[in-house]
């Protein structure tokens, strides 16, 4: 396998991002998902996220080890996953922000964070970055990872999912409407609850939004992600879809029909120094 390229996904297991991705733009979906090519970059906003949500972790893990870190322990832990995990494949998109302009939101969600909701969380941890799958047919394996599971100080089950997006949900399916709740889905079938919540906390804003998910709405969400999985399975076709995520999008420097604008064009110049060209 050469270093440009990853295992295809195996045709049959199907994550949220996996459906999401075809959604958003299908030629992204064919080159990740069936010929398992490498993206070339990944945005500092990806970045960003995936070392926040890494602090989370942490934080809670240490809190249920007995140790309670303080906020500069937070800040510092931060500071040192940043530090260790920024390499050159990361990619400011926005060519007029620099790494200080994410360190310093990264510093505030955590802030925010640390101080208005793990300083009067009381629920207790059921586990952390856990991997779910569930078996949606004989053909379709659901699976995805939780950031936490959890059960409130009354005992009630919960799922959340950490969000550093800029902007909070707007209850659509691929937005609000499938991740959360079908994760939740999964811990039903774990556990020997009737319902669960599924939650999304929007670090940039401080608030947090929560769904009941019961039996009767987990079969619902089966159904329909068994509808989107259908529309995956029988495309004929893999149109590339552009527009703003091209500049996000670790192939633009390879699909002849991307929409770069220069003020977003840090990714592209970043391929094309990894030696990634236009058609």
């Amino acid at each position: 396998m050469s270093e440009g390229t990853l295992a295809p996904t195996p045709s049959n297991t199907y994550s949220f991002s996996r459906v999401k991705c075809f959604q958003q733009c299908p030629l992204r979906y064919r080159f990740r998902y069936i010929e398992g090519r490498k993206e070339a970059f990944r945005s500092i906003e990806s970045f960003l996220g995936s070392t926040v949500h890494d602090v989370l972790e942490w934080l809670y893990a240490r809190r249920d080890a007995g140790t309670d870190p303080d906020e500069s322990e937070v800040l510092a832990e931060f500071a040192r996953r940043w530090t260790e995990g920024r390499d050159p494949t990361v990619a400011i998109i926005r060519i007029n922000n620099d790494d200080e302009e994410y360190i310093r939101l990264g510093r505030e969600m955590l802030t925010r964070f640390f101080n208005e909701t793990f300083s009067r969380d009381r629920s207790r941890t059921v586990s952390l970055e856990q991997r779910l799958s569930k078996r949606l047919s004989d053909e379709v394996l659901f699976t995805g990872f939780a950031d936490r599971i959890g059960r409130t100080d009354k005992g009630r089950l919960f799922v959340i999912d950490y969000k550093t997006s800029r902007s909070e949900g707007d209850g659509s399916e691929f937005s609000e409407g499938l991740q959360a709740p079908l994760y939740a889905a999964c811990v039903l079938d774990h556990h020997n609850d009737d319902e669960a919540l599924a939650g999304y906390h929007y670090l940039r804003h401080g608030t947090t939004r929560w769904q009941q998910v019961d039996r009767d709405r987990a079969r619902q969400l089966v159904a329909r992600f068994l509808d989107l999985v259908f529309e995956v399975e029988t495309a004929g076709d893999f149109p590339a879809r552009p527009g703003v995520l091209c500049s996000w999008c670790g192939f633009n420097a390879v699909c002849p029909s991307a929409e770069i604008p220069e003020s977003l064009s840090g990714g592209l110049r970043r391929a094309e120094e990894m030696g990634r060209s236009l058609f």
